[in-house]
């Protein structure tokens, strides 16, 4: 170990642990992240979207040029239907005098997750372990014990603070007796790659757009790497329970009709030439732990809080609980009190009631309408609203996660 006591213990080596990591690291705080898994950071093209915030918090570690380099940026927000000859953008621009940054960018996570490990790896105040899972957490009220196993051996670490980062199936919430309230949509996503350039066939094609049908809701999301294509669709004979995710050979009949539809913009066009491929199906959730903090243990990310990924709002939303627990820890420490986290844990549990589910939920809600009628008529609406200055600011804020600078 770089540090043989480290004052913040972080489980989970995504990116909201590093992102913790690397905050704390700027304070000069000694951090051992643990992580379950090996080093090694498969490509995956879920999980892409970085809001103009997360853009910021990813500045402050000296990442942003890096990102914006290597990402698609977005200008606008686009809704189009299959069916529907009438194209609604709502533009980026109208955040121009609000962020440092007003735009959208899409960069793998997987990507973004090999930037802060690089970055995490080099800073003397950090140290990663591997392969090391967590098998109980008990605290009194000085100090937090965590029993891990590394390498087939059991042993035990103690820590001022510990921060929870270990996605959707913690360990460390489990361990603390805190569940997870909400519900699973009864549908799962079903998710597939393609490097066929839609752009140069589908005219003013923007690289985020909503496409409403008859068989619900078809997102396009252009990656650097690749576009990925995802739709909401019954599918029988699938397990997904384990993990929330699983890989099929073949997508539902809806998918395929909606997929045939979207060809419809490009004449001449097969199946066969989108070379679809990375076949994937996973569930979405709308749930809040019960409690954000513990003690001396504070959750973040996916560990507290889970939604659907309508927005993508997921990962955004993790990176910023970090930021927010990180001013926390700072003040936990300096004041020796548990205090600053019981308000990080109030204050993000709220922001989740308040803002993401509603928002994610109304996303997922309103673009699954496949009568026609109500297609026609919510893309009449968009359009009204994308004239109207202030009506597109709200629109535009509201996706963008930054609803609290619009008065």
């Amino acid at each position: 170990m770089k540090s043989t006591n480290p004052q913040v213990i972080v489980i989970g080596a995504g990116p909201v642990g590093l992102v913790t990591a690397l905050g704390l690291a700027q304070k000069d705080i000694k951090v051992l992240v643990l992580e379950k898994n090996s080093i090694e950071v498969p490509p995956q093209w879920r999980g892409s979207t970085i809001h103009p915030p997360t853009l910021a918090i990813f500045d402050e570690l000296g990442l942003a040029k890096k990102i914006i380099e290597g990402a698609v940026k977005v200008d606008v927000l686009q809704f189009r239907d299959l069916e529907i000859d009438q194209v609604v953008n709502f533009k980026y621009e109208v955040l121009n005098e609000l962020v440092k940054y007003p735009f959208r960018l899409q960069f793998e996570q997987y990507k973004v997750l090999k930037l802060l490990r690089d970055t995490a790896e080099a800073n003397e105040n950090i140290e990663i372990q591997y392969q090391t899972q967590v098998e109980s957490v008990t605290q009194n009220s000085s100090q937090v014990t965590i029993e891990v196993t590394h390498n087939g051996e059991t042993k035990s670490l103690q820590t001022p603070w510990l921060v929870a980062a270990d996605g959707a199936h913690s360990s460390v919430r489990k361990s603390l007796g805190i569940k997870l309230d909400g519900f699973t949509y009864p549908f799962p996503t079903t998710v597939v790659a393609t490097p066929f350039k839609f752009e140069n066939y589908i005219s003013d094609l923007a690289p985020v757009t909503y496409w409403s049908g008859p068989t619900g809701r078809l997102s396009m999301i252009k990656t650097p790497d690749i576009w990925r294509i995802a739709m909401t669709t019954p599918l029988e004979g699938v397990d997904i329970s384990s993990d929330d995710r699983g890989t099929i050979t073949n997508p539902s009949d809806d998918f395929n009709n909606a997929i045939s539809l979207l060809l419809n913009w490009i004449p001449g066009t097969t199946l066969d030439d989108l070379e679809l491929k990375q076949y994937e199906v996973y569930r979405s959730h709308q749930r809040i732990a019960q409690e954000f903090s513990v003690g001396r243990v504070a959750l973040a990310g996916d560990a507290a809080h889970l939604t659907t990924t309508n927005g993508g709002m997921g990962l955004n939303s993790g990176v910023q609980d970090a930021a927010h627990l990180v001013k926390a820890l700072v003040r936990a420490i300096k004041d020796e009190s548990i205090e600053p986290i019981n308000e990080y844990a109030h204050d993000r549990k709220e922001f989740c009631k308040r803002f993401l589910q509603p928002t994610t939920t109304a996303n997922h809600s309103t673009v699954d309408n496949p009568d026609e009628a109500n297609r026609r008529l919510r893309l009449s609406e968009l359009f009204s609203d994308s004239k109207k200055p202030d009506v597109e600011l709200q629109v535009v804020a509201r996706s963008s996660m930054i609803t609290e600078l619009v008065k």
